[in-house]
């Protein structure tokens, strides 16, 4: 008599199968953990803008002269394929937008003056998803 070696068919099948469903749960997981990555890169950018409205602030002490392009403040960022879908800079508020491979979602860095020293409040959509820091 001679053995057979190797795989059934049926083996081969539930080894097929436990492939797909374990893909099915990690390539949602991996879009998102991709777009929060990116939009991590948007709020990154909206850092420079931050240092730039306080030392606006600084020089002014006034916030309704930091606009974007003006007073030291570095002029809109450029939308890029990947990441911002355009930006603002208004009365020392920063409002960003993400790309759609960035998510989408907005975040908004508000200054507020707390003695002499810029406080940040950041909202927008970007909280509901924990994209923001």
């Amino acid at each position: 008599m001679k053995q057979q070696k190797g795989f059934t068919l049926i083996e081969l099948m539930i080894v097929v199968a436990i492939i797909g469903l374990i893909a099915s749960f990690a390539l949602p997981a991996y879009n998102e953990h991709t777009m929060k990555a990116r939009f991590a890169e948007v709020n990154s950018i909206s850092n420079s803008y931050k240092t730039a409205v306080a030392l606006c602030y600084s020089e002014s002490n006034d916030l309704t002269v930091c606009d974007a392009g003006s007073h030291g403040i570095p002029g809109p960022a450029a939308a890029t394929d990947n990441l911002a879908a355009g930006m603002t800079v208004v009365d020392g508020v920063i409002s960003m937008t993400g790309t759609q491979a960035a998510g989408g979602w907005t975040s908004v860095m508000t200054p507020a003056l707390n003695g002499s020293t810029l406080v940040w409040t950041q909202t927008g959509t970007c909280l509901q998803s924990g994209a923001c820091k």
